[in-house]
């Protein structure tokens, strides 16, 4: 068979390594669960209302309904594979499947092998070998990512003033809990201004020119791998007051393609459920997804 040109190599690494050793591998089944778990009620959610029955072909909430038995299939395996991964033994598991330890293990080890072995090949090359593909469900594959929206979801549909649902349980390699900044993400260098004056207009901050400039300057030296030097901007309005914090990742501004370059941000503060939203939203519209090496 001839290999694609353009193929690349099966990786060792992937750019969300550090971001994954922040957690134990228990913690990241978890995390992985709580994903699948929002999916399952999406799933059910979608089955709730009954305006547009009328729209749906017969037969139509069947499939709906079929569907959420398949994510909620997804949900017990990957339930197993947190259990195990906390240390319960495939008796304790079976007990729950009304099944014997060993039809347990039979069913869901296959899984849990396919779970242990994406720790050591992250990902794999595509058919065509140009992209690639995770091994790991992707909220243990990204972590960072999927702790900030789990948090905001929970925070939105199942907790009342409780920001860190899900993060506040989740325990590092250390045993101790791993909570995140309230919510960051990258964003383009070039979006950088546009998010400051979003985000200032949500919080009803006049951002102006000086704002603009002093921030500018402020982040010159600034390297998002020196927490030290991180930049600090009140955006403190009539309704809210945020605080965002600011630092370039290198390389600074631009890349050697003459690409605009990456500045992490991280938002404090927001503690409406609205405003949550509406950054987490920004973030994600003018991020800039890691690269690749």
């Amino acid at each position: 068979m001839t290999r694609h040109p353009s193929a690349i190599p099966t990786p060792s690494t992937t750019p969300y390594d550090e971001d994954r050793a922040a957690y134990s591998p228990q913690a990241l089944a978890r995390l992985a669960l709580c994903a699948r778990a929002v999916d399952l009620a999406a799933a059910a959610q979608a089955l709730v209302g009954t305006r547009n029955d009328v729209d749906t072909g017969l037969g139509g909430r069947v499939s709906e309904g079929v569907r959420a038995t398949e994510i909620a299939e997804g949900v017990v395996t990957r339930a197993v594979v947190y259990e195990r991964e906390r240390g319960a033994s495939w008796e304790d598991i079976g007990r729950y499947l009304g099944v014997d330890a060993g039809a347990a293990e039979k069913r869901y080890a296959p899984e849990l092998e396919r779970w242990k072995a994406a720790f050591l090949v992250p990902y794999r090359p595509d058919p065509t070998g140009r992209k690639r593909v995770p091994q790991l469900p992707q909220a243990a594959y990204n972590p960072r990512s999927a702790v900030r929206q789990l948090d905001l979801w929970a925070g939105l549909h199942v907790t009342t003033g409780d920001w860190h649902a899900v993060s506040g349980g989740l325990g590092g390699p250390e045993g101790g809990p791993v909570v995140p900044y309230e919510l960051d993400g990258a964003l383009r260098s070039e979006n950088l201004r546009t998010f400051l004056e979003l985000l200032s207009g949500y919080v009803h901050y006049d951002f102006d020119d000086t704002d603009w400039e002093t921030v500018a300057l402020g982040i010159e030296e600034t390297d998002d791998e020196d927490t030290a030097a991180w930049y600090d901007y009140p955006l403190d309005g009539g309704l809210h007051a945020a605080q965002v914090r600011l630092a370039y990742a290198r390389p600074y501004p631009e890349d050697d393609d003459g690409e605009p370059g990456t500045v992490s941000v991280r938002v404090t503060g927001a503690h409406s459920r609205d405003l949550r939203l509406r950054i987490d939203t920004l973030i994600a519209a003018l991020g800039h997804p890691p690269q690749f090496p």
